[in-house]
């Protein structure tokens, strides 16, 4: 039963793996998505009603999702420290370490919206907090997003009833650099990494840290190692989904829609205070599919791409920058949004299938095994059964 329930574990990290691709896949494929606009090139309605789509389903909520696991995964590996009778804490610094040095190295060479810094920076948050009650992580997570995302509400509110713009750092990424030469794609994109990984850190880091409590609290009550009954997730699903999702659109609405410059702040607001409800609701909504007789063939698709996330994820910036920019095809700026939205699609399908074939044949993928390395191969620490 508990072998079925960390299927499920890895299967809604694959779930939040094709989120994150739908949402990333715009910022090698529009170089104005930085700057919160669209091309001009493609706005049409039909390429208008697909970037909206995106936005109110995708947008903010799979990332949170992939946090939230992040939380959990911490407490299954503290466990897991604890019966080897090693330090949950030493393995935990050198895991986070090899997240900074993979998080450096993608986001300089392949996608400056990189996360894997930032989790490792809010790890070391967790790691060193994690001594916090059940009760109190629960509180010190809701609150960060609450208050943050109350924050951002009440600046985008201000500068939607002044009607004026709101300064923005961020400007598009010049679509001639990135499509010109190898040199010049590196260069624009480790470039905008260093311009932005503030950013990223600052408003991105303490939504995720706040997930990160919220899984430790789950993990600590074996959440998603129980089975929780159907009336609790047919509950959180009625409850939860109706307002995530009228608030996505809403958010969607105004960011595509609407004065960018005016509204970006609000929609920004809007989506940090109930895309975890929505988020909630795809879970619940999937962890009842899964009990289905097709819906369990379908967590045992997901699940591999799970157990191979960190492969997965950064193959995603491998294959997009190869279609999208000069390391390749040079196609940025260059497809309809429909376009765009398929070849996510077909990236995400080709990952289930290869990550299933892959897995029959060994442990785990390379990152992975790169990464459990670092972990556990300290002398007297090593992976058990290696």
């Amino acid at each position: 039963m508990v072998s079925a329930r960390l299927r499920e574990v890895d299967a809604l990290r694959s779930f939040a793996l094709g989120g994150i691709l739908m949402v990333n896949i715009w910022y090698f494929a529009d170089p104005y998505t930085l700057a919160g606009a669209v091309s001009p090139g493609h706005q049409s309605a039909a390429d208008l009603a697909v970037r909206f789509t995106v936005a109110a389903l995708f947008e903010a909520k799979f990332y949170l999702l992939f946090s939230f696991l992040f939380g959990y995964s911490f407490v299954l590996q503290w466990r897991a420290a604890i019966t080897a009778t090693a330090s949950p804490v030493q393995r935990m610094q050198r895991r986070l370490a090899a997240l900074f040095v993979l998080g450096l190295l993608h986001g300089l060479f392949l996608f400056f919206g990189d996360i894997l810094l930032t989790y490792s920076l809010m790890g070391l948050i967790l790691l060193a907090t994690q001594s916090l009650r059940t009760s109190s992580a629960v509180v010190t997570g809701s609150a960060l997003i609450g208050v943050l995302g109350s924050l951002i509400l009440a600046v985008g509110l201000f500068i939607a009833s002044a009607g004026a713009g709101a300064p923005s750092a961020a400007v598009p990424v010049d679509p001639g650099a990135i499509t010109e030469s190898a040199g010049s794609a590196f260069s624009s994109n480790a470039d905008n990494f260093l311009d932005n990984v503030a950013g990223v850190v600052f408003l991105q880091g303490p939504l995720s840290l706040g997930m990160f409590y919220l899984g430790l609290a789950a993990g600590r009550a074996r959440l998603l190692e129980r089975r929780l009954s159907t009336r609790t997730l047919t509950t959180t699903a009625a409850t939860c989904l109706p307002v995530g999702l009228a608030a996505g659109a809403f958010q969607a609405y105004l960011t595509i829609y609407g004065n960018g410059d005016r509204f970006s702040v609000l929609a920004f607001g809007i989506s940090t205070l109930t895309a975890p409800l929505q988020t909630a609701g795809y879970v619940s909504l999937l962890l009842l599919l899964f009990r289905t007789t097709a819906g369990a063939q379908i967590c045992g698709l997901l699940a591999p791409a799970g157990r191979m996330a960190l492969t997965n994820y950064l193959m995603q910036s491998v294959i997009m920058a190869l279609v999208f920019t000069a390391y390749g095809l040079r196609l940025s700026n260059g497809l309809p949004a429909i376009a765009v939205a398929g070849i996510a699609v077909v990236i995400f399908v080709a990952q289930l299938i290869l990550s299933c074939l892959l897995l029959v044949r060994i442990r785990t993928g390379p990152a992975e095994w790169l990464l459990r390395r670092v972990t556990y191969g300290a002398p007297g620490d090593r992976v058990p059964g290696s």
